[in-house]
């Protein structure tokens, strides 16, 4: 029973401090509250799975893994402090074909295309260009507690900076059923910059696998571009997956 209690207190505290992302992001970038207007409040969502999962705990059970977990890559390079140079001071590695020089483990609809050149930060040598109806989802990949965010560079090509990239996080329920979470709408300049600060949130169901740890990806999809313009990303990044 102690057991139990630990880890549900353990669940609202991370959960709690999941929440704090969004309403940091926006110091970590110098204040910009547009930055705050990208990311949605999904508290009511979260909050939802964290009840199950206490319950699920309370009695004794697990989560069932399914697919999305069984085909997840666990390995990460060494982390460093990639956005350091606008305030964020987290550090971070690169995710599993996160600089898309090998991309077979990504999912690409047809408007959406695997380029040469990236951002000019982290070294890249391809981005991901999104037209208009473009979708993608990444490479499945592990994460537990030590895992609380993603962020990745973005631009804007050839528009009036007014549409925006829908991320979704694919997740596992307790069953083992893929599902998704809607977590920010991003908008983007014509200069490659930082994605704001990206919470993943299920995360927190690694406290419900006997493993310590689970499986998302990001599913993005290009919402409102006009006829001429492409919004691309380079270089995906994630807090670094801790064996255990």
């Amino acid at each position: 029973m102690k057991r139990i209690l630990i880890t549900a207190c353990v669940v609202a505290v991370s959960v709690g401090a999941l929440a704090g992302i969004g309403a940091t992001t926006a110091m970590a970038d110098g204040g910009k509250a547009a930055d705050d207007a990208q990311l949605l409040d999904v508290t009511k969502q979260v909050g939802g799975i964290q009840k199950k999962m206490n319950e699920l705990l309370a009695h004794g059970r697990w989560a069932t893994a399914g697919n999305l977990l069984a085909g997840a890559d666990c390995g990460y390079g060494d982390a460093a402090p990639v956005f350091a140079l606008w305030g964020d001071p987290a550090m971070y590695a690169l995710a599993p074909q996160g600089d898309l020089a090998v991309s077979d483990g990504w999912t690409l609809n047809k408007q959406t295309t695997v380029s040469s050149g990236g951002d000019p930060f982290s070294g890249a040598g391809h981005s991901l260009l999104f037209a208009k109806g473009a979708e993608a989802a990444t490479p499945a990949m592990c994460v537990n507690l030590d895992n609380p965010t993603i962020r990745f560079f973005v631009r804007d090509i050839g528009g009036n900076e007014k549409s925006h990239l829908k991320v979704d996080v694919l997740y596992e329920d307790f069953g083992g059923q893929v599902k998704h979470l809607t977590i920010a709408k991003l908008t983007a300049g014509t200069e490659w910059q930082p994605s704001v600060i990206l919470p993943i949130y299920m995360n927190m169901l690694a406290l419900a696998s006997p493993n310590g740890f689970t499986a998302v990806a990001l599913q993005f999809k290009a919402e409102g571009l006009q006829q001429s313009e492409t919004l691309a990303i380079s270089s995906l990044y994630v807090d670094p997956f801790s064996s255990r």
